[in-house]
Parts: C-alpha cells; structure tokens; sequence
C-alpha cells in the first residue's frame, strides 16, 4: 500500500485534474473530501468525458470531476490480504484500489481514506520484493 497518494476533490474541473494526472504520471485520480473517498476517476474516463465535452454542440457548461468519476470504488483495508487485492482487481478490471481504515464503530466504506494499492504494486511484491 502506498500512504503517499494525489487526490482531488469532486469540484475541480476536468482540465485541472487532466493536469494534476499528467503532471503525476496517474491512470487514477482518487476524489475524496478531506480523508473521506467519494470515488475515482481513470485516466481513460476522464479523456473520454473530454472528448465528449469539446464535441458537444453547443458546448456545454465546464464539467467536473465529481460528473465523470466513479463513486463508490471497490476498496480493500489495511488489512485486506494481497491475493484477495489481486483477486478483486482482477475481477473487476481495475487498476487500483484506494485503501480505507475501517471506523471503530462502522462499516468499511465510512472509513479514512489512507492510501492506494495499484497493479504495479502488487506486481512488486509478488516479483521484487521476495
């Protein structure tokens, strides 16, 4: 898991988070409001909801994050196993999983945003970290 993560939040236009993805070298952008996860934006869906914005006719109003991501990711916690990660990773043809830290008295999905597990990380430890 990677605790050093880029975010963003639901109102940032498009073209910004286009930018921050491009400047980190991201094919996921997790969107979040503070340290609470509200969803996740590919790379791919974000040029796709480009495209479509500069091809509307009459163009339309400046969109958001918040119009093109996915809300409510798959997520794993702390202390998700790696092969169970892998496993949901696969199963739902993703490229990440942001991590949550369960609340005391709460389901999974209301907890704190606390990093990212990717495919390259998961390639890592099953290959180059024996």
């Amino acid at each position: 898991m990677r605790r050093n993560f880029v975010s963003t939040e639901p109102e940032e236009t498009l073209d910004s988070a286009l930018q921050t993805m491009r400047l980190a070298r991201l094919r996921h952008l997790l969107v979040a409001r503070g340290d609470r996860l509200l969803g996740i934006l590919s790379y791919r869906e974000l040029l796709e909801e480009l495209l479509a914005e500069r091809l509307a006719a009459p163009p339309s109003d400046r969109r958001t994050v918040e119009d093109a991501m996915t809300p409510s990711p798959s997520f794993v916690t702390p202390r998700t196993p790696i092969a169970k990660a892998a496993e949901r990773l696969c199963r739902h043809g993703i490229g990440c999983l942001p991590v949550l830290e369960p609340p005391a008295d709460g389901p999974a999905e209301y907890g704190r945003l606390v990093g990212v597990v990717t495919e390259a990380d998961l390639l890592r430890a099953a290959y180059v970290n024996r």
